[in-house]
């Protein structure tokens, strides 16, 4: 997902999602019906966020007021202005 996030954001756009507390698979429950829920290691977003062209603005882990998820919050980097000019 992180390539098409960076596909589709424009310089300084900012991407938040939220995730579980670590690597792993769970069910749980939304609104009475079952619910999958995957998520990666943390060291492995930080790396996509990077590797796509984000810079981690803020990160709370097992937030209270997010149903104890955890939230990331990234902006796109600006563009260099070097595209082209070779």
């Amino acid at each position: 997902m992180f390539p098409r996030f960076a596909a589709h954001a424009e310089p300084a756009a900012a991407l938040m999602f939220t995730s579980g507390w670590g690597r792993g698979e769970a069910i749980g429950r939304w609104e009475g019906e079952p619910l999958y829920h995957g998520s990666l290691d943390p060291a492995e977003y930080r790396s996509l966020l990077v590797l796509n062209g984000f810079e981690l603005v803020d990160h709370r882990v097992r937030d209270s007021e997010c149903g104890d998820a955890t939230i990331w919050l990234a902006q796109m980097r600006p563009a260099s202005g070097l595209e082209g000019s070779a």
